[in-house]
């Protein structure tokens, strides 16, 4: 990644010693929608699979750490890598059906599997706690041969934990991009049948796309658990989904940075609502009318392209 990310995670290292538990908590918000709308872009914007499985990928990742929190009483360090396997998983099912589907035929399939997805986590009460969702016992403390390294007893510390936890997962997703996966992924966007005629392997390519989206949304969903202690259906919707697509579109899809802009600006726009933020969804939607129709490339897209000229 560039150096220039280096200061802005310094400032945001620092930003809990003069910030308010308010503040933080929209910090946070911003970080976790980070993390969901990079998965998004990994499989949208690089492999062009159009998916609004976002939420669900969100849910199950939230809810592998609240079912290991009741049965098992594990803490936070085991749920990180369980929510990424488990949703990885879910996410390499799903990208079965985008073998055959493309466009908004994919688009269906992902829909009816957010559907599933919460009725699923809401009707099934003896597993998932129904609507009255489940609660998330504290991270706990990370030690080594007796001794603690790291104690999640605060809102800072829950912050540092997520503030440490996005920028590995933001790495991954640069090392992803660049890599020769990653010029498959762009590949396969830009001409599948073309990319198969020269030897790519179209199939390994989608499904590890799927695998990616699907683990850093169930990362996101380890955290969001553990910041929220407790977990409800109603927390993973497909209007979560629809947010992150159009956090995506208005940076612009397949352009890195462009998803984290669109995932700072669309997290920060509800809190200058005031009490017009139960229109948000509505706000989004106009948005994203409006960028698809003068800037379809998306912020960053318009201004590299200009950049290009």
């Amino acid at each position: 990644m560039s150096i220039c990310a280096l200061p802005v995670i310094a400032g945001l290292a620092i930003a809990p010693l003069g910030l308010g538990g308010y503040e933080l908590s929209v910090l946070m918000t911003i970080l976790f929608y980070v993390i969901l709308t990079l998965g998004l872009d990994l499989v949208t914007g690089y492999c062009g699979q159009f998916s609004f499985a976002t939420g669900a990928f969100y849910g199950i990742g939230a809810y592998t750490a609240a079912i290991m929190s009741r049965d098992l009483g594990t803490s936070i360090w085991w749920h990180l890598p369980a929510g990424a396997l488990v949703a990885g998983s879910f996410g390499l099912l799903l990208g079965i059906p985008a073998l055959r589907l493309t466009g908004h035929f994919l688009a269906i399939v992902t829909i009816a599997f957010q559907t599933i997805m919460y009725l699923a986590i809401s009707q099934w009460t003896s597993f998932t706690g129904g609507q009255v969702g489940l609660h998330v016992e504290s991270a706990g403390k990370l030690a080594v041969f007796g001794t603690t390294l790291f104690e999640l007893g605060s809102l800072r510390s829950y912050y540092w934990l997520t503030l440490g936890v996005t920028t590995v997962c933001v790495l991954a997703a640069w090392r992803l991009v660049n890599s020769r996966l990653g010029k498959e992924w762009v590949a396969i966007r830009d001409d599948e049948t073309l990319a198969s005629a020269i030897g790519l392997n179209t199939t390994r390519g989608k499904l590890t796309a799927f695998v990616a989206y699907a683990a850093l949304a169930g990362i996101a969903g380890v955290l969001t658990a553990h910041s929220l202690r407790g977990v409800t259906p109603d927390d993973f919707t497909i209007w979560i989904s629809a947010t992150v697509v159009a956090m995506m579109m208005l940076g612009g899809r397949g352009t890195f940075i462009g998803p984290i802009i669109g995932a700072v600006v669309l997290a920060i726009v509800p809190e200058f609502l005031g009490r017009y933020a139960e229109y948000k969804m509505l706000i989004y939607g106009t948005i994203l009318v409006i960028g698809m129709t003068l800037v379809p490339e998306g912020v960053i897209g318009r201004l590299r392209r200009s950049a290009s000229r």
